[in-house]
């Protein structure tokens, strides 16, 4: 007998509610690596920064290669195998990163503990998409659950940076993995013990693919990482990371090709609506890094620390509930994708314009309720719609083996390339305005001790015109992002029908022509 939900009969149906939300929160706020506190892991390990956001980045790449997967080990594994097992690794990850100084330990739990999470999130994920959505339909479940998900991923970085400064980090993660066991000891009780489906044998898994995935998307977080600390292409690691990286992709993408069970469909990317959403999803990468611009501004010229920085997510939180209620709505009537994707890109672009304008050396922290209202918005309303677009009626069993690529591309790739992109622009262009500014300099005013608070201001000022110039060079390329959407048609058949007229018309004239030579 099989059976597709989680728990056992006796477990009453608010009950069950109640341990989904917990399930679904415990393991949202979970996180390998919390960026609010690279700083003290850094200054406690004594590893480099670039380590933890490669740890960081090995999170994302787990899941993604988990997502391929998850059908094959629910048809060999209970549910309640796989939430147990996901746990309890989720849990030892978390703690040998808390209690290593070795950085390759802390990059492979980093790993491990993205899988897991990705495998426990699914088996979270299938009943609250019924619950929400009996019918299935994703217009009715992602505007409630991306917002839940961008808001507890907020709440978790906010709630570790308050809690670092009464506990080490340490201890955060200690509580976390203490956390995930006492959830898995609840899950030993009230789950049954029922298979979802018929059990199929664990076989014919390309694992090869599973490595050349791996293996690909790691040397390109390496590549994007540690590019700026190794001077990008003069370190030999560097070039031989990023040949590495391509090698092992064009191999996986040769071999999935001609593979009867592929571990990853690349014949999803042939479609119309997957292209242009891959284009969608890199605009979308670009505006999260512009995020590091800003944690610039707060960090070196406003002088915030990573409590303060860690805060200004919890402004951004209306503008996210906004953008699912927004969503329900637009998805509940039929609308058309089109302008609530103009919406999303255009409050991101007026985001940037209002930190644009607004940045100055002295700025109190309620100037930025408004940015980030809108930038709540544009991110909850792209994950949202831009995903819908992409993944506009493609069938679950054709999703699955090509999804993990898509969030990859979206979580990682897009967002860590911008971000290194920006990095290495923003040192340039603050030697440039260093330049520009050294011909104010004067002698006189330098010999002395007032001298170094001159340097300080030229420091200041140099900042700020490279974070300008760069929001600059942003806006632009987002004003072409909102032209590209204003032409594209989503799916519209405005110009297809014009098209058929046109070439059924030029058929019968070819017909009545063929018919004037017969006759003479």
């Amino acid at each position: 007998m099989y059976n597709q939900g989680l728990f056992k009969s006796w477990v009453p149906k608010l009950g069950m509610l109640l341990l989904i939300l917990l399930l679904l929160v415990v393991i949202l706020l979970a996180n390998p690596v919390y960026t609010g506190n690279i700083g003290q892991m850094v200054s406690s390990t004594g590893l480099m920064s670039e380590h933890f956001l490669w740890a960081n980045y090995a999170g994302t790449i787990g899941m993604s290669v988990a997502i391929p997967l998850v059908m094959r080990l629910k048809s060999r594994f209970r549910s309640k195998e796989l939430m147990i097992a996901s746990l309890l690794i989720m849990a030892l990850g978390t703690f040998v990163i808390a209690t290593t100084q070795v950085a390759e330990v802390v990059i492979a739990a980093g790993f491990l503990f993205g899988a897991a999470k990705m495998v426990a999130m699914i088996e979270v994920i299938i009943p609250t998409m019924f619950i929400i959505s009996p019918t299935g339909d994703r217009g009715k479940f992602y505007p409630i659950f991306y917002p839940l998900v961008i808001i507890l991923a907020q709440l978790g970085g906010i709630l570790a940076s308050n809690l670092s400064l009464v506990m080490t980090w340490q201890m955060i993660h200690i509580y976390s993995a203490g956390i995930l066991m006492l959830v898995a000891m609840l899950c030993v009780i009230v789950m049954h013990n029922q298979r979802f489906a018929r059990k199929m044998p664990f076989y014919q898994i390309d694992w090869l693919s599973i490595g050349l995935f791996t293996t690909s998307l790691m040397s390109l977080a390496y590549v994007l990482t540690f590019g700026k600390q190794q001077a990008w292409f003069v370190s030999d690691k560097i070039s031989y990371s990023l040949v590495l990286s391509v090698l092992t992709m064009g191999w996986l993408v040769f071999r999935q090709s001609g593979k009867k069970r592929p571990y990853i469909s690349f014949k999803l990317f042939r479609q119309g609506n997957v292209q242009a959403g891959m284009i969608l999803l890199t605009a979308l990468g670009m505006f999260m890094a512009a995020g590091s611009v800003v944690s610039i501004y707060t960090n070196a010229v406003l002088g915030y620390n990573w409590m303060i920085n860690a805060s200004l997510g919890l402004m951004s939180i209306p503008g996210m509930i906004v953008g699912g209620f927004v969503a329900f709505a637009w998805m509940k009537h039929k609308l058309p994708l089109k302008m609530y994707i103009f919406s999303g890109f255009g409050a991101y672009i007026l985001y940037l314009v209002v930190l644009y304008f607004m940045m100055v050396p002295g700025l109190n922290i309620e100037s930025f309720y408004l940015p980030q209202l809108l930038n709540g918005y544009g991110m909850s309303t792209l994950f949202i719609s831009v995903w819908i677009f992409t993944l506009d009626k493609i069938p679950m069993k054709d999703m699955l083996p090509s999804v993990g690529l898509v969030m990859v591309f979206r979580s990682f790739v897009a967002t860590a390339l911008f971000g290194a992109i920006f990095s290495w622009l923003h040192y340039k262009l603050q030697w440039q305005s260093v330049n520009n500014l050294a011909v104010y300099f004067d002698a006189n005013l330098m010999s002395s001790n007032p001298g170094l608070g001159n340097y300080r201001g030229v420091q200041l000022s140099a900042i700020l015109a490279a974070n300008k110039t760069l929001l600059g060079y942003i806006i632009i390329t987002g004003i072409g992002v909102l032209g590209f959407i204003l032409f594209h048609q989503f799916g519209s058949l405005k110009y297809k029908v014009a098209r058929y007229n046109f070439h059924r018309s030029e058929r019968i004239i070819k017909k009545e022509k063929k018919k004037v030579l017969e006759i003479r």
